[in-house]
């Protein structure tokens, strides 16, 4: 299994870096510059002020990468290790579209219903942040 694990954590990998570094350079130098001038040294600044203002983003970035492994994680099903993966390479071994169907939609219920998880988390984390 250690190949598909490889395989997906380099899958998500890209957009957690991108979204991290994006919202690490969103956040206003005018905001760093006026913690600084409050006192707060270099790590004060990254983990009190940095980090809170650019965890949205990052959120955003996790769960991205979660429906895109949750999606790719069926091709796991191709080289044997099961899955709801199964469904879909079964069906289309036995020729039975419908199998391959009820795969399909069942992955996509997953990655839909993670997603929604997620995003519940993420509101309510951020809830007290006006848009």
């Amino acid at each position: 299994m250690v190949p598909v694990y490889v395989a997906l954590v380099a899958l998500a990998v890209p957009a957690i870096v991108t979204n991290t570094y994006a919202g690490m350079t969103a956040v206003d130098p005018d905001v760093k510059d006026a913690a600084r001038g409050q006192g707060m040294r270099g790590h004060q600044v990254l983990f009190q002020v940095e980090l809170p203002l650019a965890l949205p983003l990052i959120m955003t970035g996790l769960r991205l990468a979660l429906i895109q492994v949750v999606a790719t994680a069926t091709i796991a099903a191709y080289v044997s290790f099961g899955g709801l993966g199964r469904y879909v390479f079964d069906g289309l071994a036995q020729r039975d579209l419908v199998q391959v169907l009820g795969g399909a939609v069942l992955v996509a219920v997953v990655a839909v219903a993670l997603d929604l998880l997620l995003s519940t988390l993420q509101r309510f984390l951020f809830r007290h942040r006006t848009a």
